[in-house]
């Protein structure tokens, strides 16, 4: 497990876990028992700490965490983070310098275990990454790393990275302090830790010493006062009280700085063991690590089909989507043409990719290399000769339905014999797409969230005729475009636009009602989404909700009247011209001169506001989540999605629903079965059956 070599009078210890390296019991003690054998060797005059495994060290085992969260022990938690605190302080005050040769990914617990050493050198390679991402999961740092790094680069600059939870590239590392060095090779990574060990042979962390003082003042300096006022405002402002890791990181912070170096540390292991113990670190794990590693293991792909041979990728339409998708394949290795038939958006796009891939290498997350190769791998075209022999199909245009069998028969000539098609479409049902397109086998949705270059989750949608081929290579291309992917069957609005667009109706309810307009957005941001309701909607477009719901009711024959949408849409699009951001205004002005957006004043006029009493706030909260909840039940039930887990992963990567519930099936079990009926009963019994569960 710890492999254990000598350079002359030096030791490297090179981790070597069978799969990935973590910390768990074992690991840990094998760490310590050779740490040992080198520390105790008066012939070893320094030691450098590296892996064999692809990872530098990946951070807590899952399954440990899961264990110890399950058990609700406060006291085994504390000993567990305590059992690898003591092995950190060995390394760092064990008498002898400790350099840390990061050669992959050192997130965590791996990144606190290079924080206990005296040096760390990292690999130039912009797909590792370095960082403390523990409270994006709802934890917070347990093996020192609360302590550390304020006292290693500043209350202030670690405070970001600890409550954002980043995960910076190497170069970013360097440039932020959490790294001393990088070198361009794994040969130069090792030559240039024995380098320093021979002109460092006393190396120690400055912070061990008492007197040290913390770079830019401590906690108890005008400056630091300033910090932690600032951090608890934002932190409020953010997160509404929602993320207890959140608040337990910030006290470890500031109580600890306070006191010697090791209270410090006991401090942050009581933390750690108090954040474990709450039911949205119990939420957030199951479902943002757990399930969401279990989707990238591809659980739904068929497992006869052999992997996809997709060699060249095609996008229809160059808009706000297509031009995205075409980037995140590019990126992804795929030769990539986009078409359109404006040469307008096609120079719009490419100056996308240019603009993206020039901030990439900017943050260091490309190098010049790399970006040009990606620019040299996408292509924009008006022919759709270009497009011949292309494997996958990605058809993003308008959502109108003859566009769409307009497009599927102009491209089908050049598909390649085993090429397929897929939809981005939001909400059209992809079976009835795909017989205009006269390939139902070869046929799949491919739902993009937006915007594409950022948005984690895939949404692919069987239709009734899709292959399971189609279904493999559709899986395996998300994956490879570093995606996650949930597979769902085919219904009118699928899973996510559906259950989504509940939240957005609610808020144009609420509006109707006579809900003052600023309250929707702050409720609805109150109760965990990440927007309101009112600026997602301008985000959408009202005209685009417009023209799916009168798709939709042409589709059905029957016009859809009690839906918010209609009466907003009629106002909004027909009458007063404001479509959404992209038309220049919807429910929000967006000022060209700099200033942020801010509501539209006439919304006071068309939609007076009546006294909302403040013990209605709650209600009001509850009727944004419920309804998303009731209507994801509903598609469960109705077999839209295959597994609850799924749905829980796609509602938070998808559309950020409320992540410290742990999503939007998991929410019942976090807010408590009875409790949840109470309320849902509730609101339904004042404002209609759309929350309840049948």
């Amino acid at each position: 497990m710890i492999e254990i070599l000598r350079e002359g009078p030096f030791a490297l210890l090179f981790w070597k876990m069978p799969k990935v390296n973590t910390l768990n019991a074992a690991s840990i003690e094998a760490f310590r028992e050779a740490l040992e054998s080198v520390l105790t060797d008066s012939s070893v005059q320094g030691i450098v700490l590296s892996s064999r495994n692809k990872e530098f060290i990946a951070g807590a085992d899952i399954e440990t965490l899961q264990a110890l969260m399950a058990a609700e022990d406060a006291q085994a938690i504390f000993a567990a983070s305590w059992a690898v605190q003591e092995v950190l302080l060995r390394v760092e005050t064990g008498g002898k310098p400790v350099v840390a040769a990061i050669n992959g990914s050192a997130l965590g617990g791996g990144y606190e275990v290079a924080l206990a050493c005296h040096h760390r050198i990292a690999i130039a390679d912009p797909s590792i990454e370095i960082g403390l991402p523990e409270t994006s999961l709802g934890l917070m740092p347990g093996g020192g790393g609360t302590q550390r790094l304020p006292r290693k680069i500043g209350i202030a600059p670690a405070l970001e990275i600890l409550l954002e939870g980043r995960r910076l590239r190497p170069a970013q590392a360097l440039q932020a302090g959490l790294i001393e060095a990088t070198v361009d090779t794994p040969e130069a990574l090792i030559e240039s830790a024995l380098s320093w060990l021979k002109t460092h042979p006393t190396a120690t962390n400055p912070w061990t010493d008492p007197e040290y003082k913390i770079p830019g003042g401590g906690v108890q300096t005008p400056t630091g006062a300033q910090t932690f006022s600032v951090a608890i405002a934002k932190l409020r402002e953010k997160t509404y009280g929602h993320y207890p890791g959140l608040e337990y990181c910030l006290r470890a912070v500031y109580e600890g700085l306070q006191v010697p170096f090791v209270t410090g540390l006991r401090i942050e292991s009581q933390y750690f063991a108090k954040t474990l113990t709450t039911r949205t670190a119990r939420a957030m794990v199951k479902t943002l690590f757990i399930e969401r590693q279990r989707l990238l293991h591809l659980p739904h792909r068929p497992k006869e089909v052999p992997p996809a041979s997709i060699q060249k990728v095609a996008v229809l339409g160059a808009g706000m989507m297509g031009r995205a998708i075409g980037y995140v394949c590019a990126a992804a290795g795929f030769p990539t043409w986009v078409k359109d038939t404006s040469e307008n958006a096609l120079a719009e796009a490419q100056k996308f990719a240019q603009n993206l891939t020039e901030k990439a290498v900017r943050q260091g997350r490309l190098s010049p290399a790399d970006a040009q190769a990606l620019r040299t791998r996408l292509h924009f075209t008006y022919a759709y000769s270009d497009l011949a022999d292309s494997d996958l199909v990605i058809e993003a245009v308008w959502e109108d339905r003859s566009v769409k069998a307009q497009v599927y028969a102009e491209v089908a000539p050049y598909l390649s014999p085993q090429g397929i098609v897929a939809s981005n479409t939001s909400t059209l049902p992809i079976t009835s797409l795909a017989e205009a397109a006269g390939l139902p086998e070869r046929f799949i949705g491919l739902h993009f969230f937006s915007p594409a270059e950022r948005m984690p989750l895939v949404e692919v949608i069987l239709g009734q005729g899709t292959s399971p081929q189609t279904l493999a290579w559709a899986l395996d291309f998300v994956r490879q475009i570093g995606k996650v992917p949930i597979v769902v069957r085919d219904s009118r609005g699928f899973f996510t636009s559906r259950v989504f667009g509940t939240y957005v109706r609610e808020g144009l309810r609420m509006l109707i009602e006579g809900i003052p307009p600023a309250l929707i957005e702050n409720l609805g941001r109150q109760a965990g989404m990440p927007v309101g309701p009112l600026a997602l909607a301008d985000e959408v477009s009202i005209s685009l909700m417009y023209s799916i719901l009168r798709q939709t009711e042409k589709d059905l024959g029957r016009p859809l009247d009690d839906d918010p949408v209609k009466a907003i849409g009629q106002l909004f699009v027909e009458q007063l011209g404001r479509p959404g951001r992209k038309g220049g205004g919807g429910f929000y002005e967006y000022p060209t001169d700099g200033r942020p957006k801010y509501l539209w004043p006439r919304l006071r006029e068309l939609f007076p506001p009546k006294p909302i009493p403040a013990e209605l706030h709650t209600q009001l909260k509850d009727r944004f989540l419920y309804v998303q909840v009731a209507e994801a039940f509903r598609t469960y039930q109705e077999g839209v999605v295959l597994h609850k887990a799924d749905g829980d992963v796609g509602s938070i990567l998808g559309w950020g629903f409320a992540p410290f519930t742990g999503g939007v099936f998991h929410f019942v079990e976090w807010v408590g079965e009875k409790t949840f009926q109470t309320r849902a009963q509730a609101l339904a019994d004042r404002y209609g059956p759309r929350f309840l569960i049948v």
